[in-house]
């Protein structure tokens, strides 16, 4: 996208955007007012975000409680490794609540009966979509702490931190909300049957939401190698860290395998 900076404003405040390549929905860093470019339909979705309870001081102090021991990670690992980079980053996200009703049709082979079994399974998720592409972020893996949700305000924001702007819009994310349930409901199905032979989902996607989460991105260095940790800034929970491998072969494998389930 070209430089836009000098030209677009916020339509509420008429504060200047920060626009970045690709983004699409863009917050104003004055008011907080989420904007839709390119696009003759006005922007509905509320906009929220999710309270930054841990600063650097106190993500500092949990990357450091994490890397002090646990089941599969060196012996070591604290007393050999240090922190290199942190940066607090609000990461974009669209939350959708999805009701879906699933039928199928399938055989039971794992009984020895081949049993043929049918059904409809409904079920309802809030159904998260990072608006972000190209991305590495763990977005099974982080559980969404809404009980932390305020409307979304930039004072509320940490000192320092990062803001993203989201890459494409809800149409675009209710799309892949879609396409992601179903894949879900599938593999839901090898639970009931072996053998899928029909499957039909219905999703009816509602109540959209476009939210903004604080996450902590850390590297740590260990040997030699540099290794990374993301960090729930809400929650306080590490969303996925990197383990480094053993050292000593199979005999410290062994040994910290034994460490993480005796606790010794």
């Amino acid at each position: 996208m070209p430089e836009l900076v000098d030209s677009l404003n916020c339509p509420k405040c008429g504060g200047p955007l920060k626009l970045g390549p690709g983004d699409v929905i863009v917050t104003c860093p004055y008011c907080g007012t989420a904007s839709r470019l390119r696009s003759g339909t006005p922007f509905l979705l509320r906009h929220g975000m999710l309270t930054a309870r841990l600063d650097r001081a106190a993500a500092t102090a949990a990357l450091e409680s994490w890397l002090e021991g646990g089941f599969l990670k060196p012996a070591d690992l604290r007393r050999a490794s240090r922190v290199t980079s942190l940066e607090c980053v609000y990461v974009p996200f669209f939350v959708f609540e999805v009701d879906v009703k699933t039928s199928y049709a399938g055989v039971l082979t794992r009984t020895g009966t081949n049993e043929r079994r049918a059904g409809t399974v409904p079920r309802d998720y809030f159904w998260k979509v990072l608006g972000r592409r190209g991305s590495d972020f763990p977005v099974r893996e982080y559980k969404l702490p809404l009980a932390y949700k305020v409307p979304f305000d930039t004072a509320g924001m940490l000192p320092e931190s990062r803001f993203l702007n989201a890459e494409f819009d809800e149409e675009e994310a209710v799309r892949i909300v879609r396409q992601e349930v179903e894949a879900h409901e599938r593999e839901l199905l090898k639970d009931l049957v072996d053998v899928v032979e029909e499957a039909r989902t219905e999703a009816a996607v509602k109540d959209a939401e476009f939210l903004h989460a604080p996450i902590w991105l850390a590297g740590y260095a260990y040997r030699d190698r540099e290794y990374r940790i993301v960090l729930d800034a809400a929650s306080g929970e590490v969303v996925r860290g990197d383990i480094p491998p053993p050292t000593g072969g199979l005999g410290e494998f062994l040994k910290d395998a034994g460490r993480g389930i005796f606790g010794r």
